[in-house]
């Protein structure tokens, strides 16, 4: 129980890695979460992976969900409303997949209606012999979606595959913070205005008591957790590092 309890305190970040089939997804989070390479390998389901990091000498409990390029055709709504960030992927040896990138990005502004921070990251950038996606190509679509750009190469550890991370749950964190803010700034509002009202009744006396209440700050995590509990039973696949 304690340990449940102390993890629930626990802030928390979740990412959907999103692009084609063998453009390395799988091998980019379990890099950035623990820093090996695993060379690549096809999953036809989703991989969900959990982490506890520490961000400003803080604990951040980072969950990544690995989506499957299986079945092109059928946008994973579920898993993008499940994330508060989504990273999309593609590989610069493969100009189907940055397509499917473009796409992907153009409908997750309808699907988001522009909510949640979003990047787009080139990957093989070790494979420049087999190029096919000029680096400007992504550079000029990340800048039409209005989200940052990486060209990393997951192989030999780019840096900017950490940064693409690292912006993510940065921006997320500071959305939340902001989220919690005002919740707590509106919570405070209502307790004054419920305050006022019952003082300036005067006589009211009962009645006044019976209509009176609490308003309590509502925490994001507390919905969310509730919001994404059957999707959560979807993934048929779970990984823990």
């Amino acid at each position: 129980m304690k340990t449940e309890e102390k993890s629930a305190n626990i802030p928390r970040v979740r990412i959907a890695v999103l692009g084609n089939i063998n453009v390395g997804k799988s091998a980019l989070t379990v890099r950035y979460l623990t820093r090996r390479f695993i060379g690549e390998y096809r999953s036809n389901t989703d991989l969900l992976y959990r982490q506890t990091i520490t961000v400003n000498n803080n604990p951040l409990e980072v969950e990544i969900i690995d989506v499957s390029g299986e079945g092109e055709d059928c946008f994973p709504v579920e898993q993008v409303q499940w994330a508060d960030a989504c990273l999309v992927v593609y590989a610069i040896t493969d100009r189907k997949s940055f397509l499917h990138a473009a796409e992907t990005l153009a409908a997750l502004h309808k699907v988001r209606q522009g909510a949640g921070p979003l990047a787009l990251l080139a990957n093989k950038a070790d494979l420049e012999h087999l190029r096919e996606v000029e680096e400007i190509e992504g550079r000029t679509t990340a800048v039409q979606n209005g989200c940052p750009f990486y060209e990393v190469s997951v192989a030999e550890n780019s840096s900017d595959l950490y940064q693409a991370f690292e912006f993510l749950v940065t921006e997320c964190r500071a959305l939340q913070s902001s989220t919690k803010t005002r919740k707590f700034s509106v919570s405070k509002m209502l307790g004054t205005l419920i305050g006022n009202n019952s003082a300036g009744r005067g006589g009211g006396g009962a009645g006044a008591a019976a209509h009176g209440g609490t308003v309590v700050a509502c925490h994001k995590s507390d919905l969310h957790r509730s919001r994404v509990l059957k999707r959560r039973q979807n993934f048929t696949a779970t990984a823990s590092l």
